[in-house]
């Protein structure tokens, strides 16, 4: 061996041992020093779940309205949320588009003192963004500043919910702009689905399904958005969250003041407790441009509060809302490629029977065979105990919810008037936990019996009927997997909503 290779040779065994012996030291270190050596060593803590108690947090207003104030001086920021308990629910079926264009136009149109260009000019100034939204059963007036100019900021806030404009021009390219988007309804599968989904769950009839049409759209004006404002957001039907840099005491009172400017004493009327879905069957809407279906199998589910809702809550995680751990999931996306996206909901109600949905976007050729795969599992559900694996699985993943709910203090803001908003039980969230883990494998197959209702089903297909219909030709076509026969629901046209000829 010549010399040069010698040298080579034991300068690379001192190095490794030298690195051996510094790893054999590290180790040690970390062991002395209580921090794991490997992963697999790592030891954690028992989950610790504090659930703060809205109570502290509550403010009662003026006019018997309500605060949730939650104080956070970590940045000079506020965010504020006006939440009414009013909603589309106050509307007839001719005033389908009003909920829609007046919170638009309340933002976007002006105040009584501010042209709408004064008013989205100050509010840049200010670096302070202001929104409202009016849905189905609550609406909201939202704003985000800078601590430093809550006080002008609030006052603009109040201004556009007490005095909104509707700004004559402003509301003509608005109406225009909602009629434009209208023009597009059958442009995509996901639009049409939303709108058919809504009248065979909820009913034609229900504020839940109401579509507007150009003439309703036309026919709005100042007079009645502005009717329709001050009733929305009138005491004593206001929930208000806060959170951010504040001194509770001082926004209470700036809170008091500018509800003195809204309307008073407005009572509502009671949400509508009862929804008409259509009789159970298959339905099809057909668009021949795609190459992929939408599907949606569904029925009415229970209230919040049932005996059984946590282990429904722990059932569907298992079923299909679990993600890529669900047997929905895992069985048509991941097993066999048949869909992209595929799982499950069971959203159970607060004013009206909930809904369980299955769902999947599968090529055309595929859909029979995902279909049958989820009404499977289905079954497979109610007639097989599923694993304690399964089980422990989805209870964490329920119980999960609570380790974002209240993780700062814009969620807990939102989480307390919420909560308020709905009725929710005082302690709903404390035994949360507790209802959870207390669902055993028995209690997922009695809630899978009890509350999954194959022959209940309403399946909507979106897509091209007759590929999605007939299958790949290698497996049983749609209605044979179904037992069901295909009843066609025409598309409307996106103007007048009048039916289109069947193709």
């Amino acid at each position: 061996m010549n010399k040069i290779k010698f040298i080579a040779i034991s300068l690379t065994v001192l190095i490794l041992a030298a690195c051996a012996g510094t790893a054999g030291n590290t180790q040690n270190q970390a062991h002395n020093n209580g921090v794991a050596a490997h992963p697999a060593d790592l030891k954690y803590a028992d989950r610790q779940i504090n659930i703060p108690d809205a109570a502290q947090y509550r403010h009662t207003l003026d006019n018997g309205n309500v605060a949730y104030i939650v104080p956070d001086h970590s940045l000079p920021l506020v965010a504020i949320n006006v939440q009414s308990r009013a909603g589309r629910y106050l509307l007839k079926p001719e005033d389908a588009g009003l909920a829609g264009l007046t919170a638009s136009m309340m933002r976007d149109g002006g105040t009584r003192n501010l042209s709408p260009k004064d008013l989205d000019e100050k509010l840049a100034f200010l670096a302070t963004t202001v929104g409202v939204s009016i849905g189905n059963t609550s609406a909201s007036a939202s704003m985000n500043s800078l601590s430093s100019n809550l006080d002008e900021s609030l006052d603009l806030l109040f201004d556009v919910i007490a005095e909104p404009r509707f700004d004559s021009q402003r509301l003509e390219i608005k109406k225009n702009q909602f009629i434009e988007g209208m023009k597009r309804r059958n442009d995509d599968t996901r639009t049409i689905e939303r709108r058919v989904y809504g009248e065979i769950r909820y009913g034609a009839d229900s504020y839940r399904s109401y579509q507007a049409t150009e003439a309703q759209i036309r026919a709005i004006d100042a007079r009645r958005m502005q009717d329709f404002a001050t009733r929305v957001f009138s005491s004593p039907n206001l929930v208000i969250s806060v959170n951010g840099d504040v001194d509770p005491a001082a926004i209470v009172a700036s809170l008091n003041h500018a509800i003195a400017r809204l309307q008073q004493g407005v009572e509502l009327p009671a949400i509508p407790t009862v929804a008409n879905p259509v009789a159970a069957g298959l339905y099809g809407v057909n668009k021949d441009d795609v190459t992929q279906t939408r599907v949606r199998m569904f029925h009415p589910g229970p209230r919040r509060g049932d005996p059984q809702e946590f282990a429904v809550k722990v059932m569907n995680d298992i079923l299909g809302g679990g993600g890529f751990t669900s047997r929905i999931t895992k069985r048509i996306r991941s097993d066999e490629g048949l869909a992209y996206s595929a799982g499950s909901q069971y959203s159970l109600g607060v004013y009206y029977p909930g809904t369980y949905l299955v769902y999947f976007q599968s090529k055309n050729p595929s859909v029979p065979e995902a279909s049958k795969i989820a009404l499977e599992e289905i079954a497979r559900m109610q007639s097989e105990p599923v694993s304690e694996q399964e089980l422990n699985t989805a209870k964490q993943a329920v119980i999960s919810l609570l380790n974002e709910r209240y993780s700062n203090a814009s969620r807990k803001a939102a989480a307390f008037a919420a909560d308020d908003i709905q009725d929710t039980p005082a302690n709903y969230w404390h035994n949360y936990e507790n209802n959870t883990e207390a669902v055993g494998i028995a209690d997922v197959q009695k809630a899978a019996r009890d509350h999954l209702h194959p022959g209940e089903l309403r399946i909507l297909i979106t897509g091209k009927l007759s590929e999605a219909g007939e299958g790949d030709g290698e497996h049983e076509n749609l209605e044979a997997v179904t037992g069901l026969k295909m009843q066609q629901i025409p598309l409307k046209d996106p103007l007048t909503l009048e039916p289109l000829p069947l193709d």
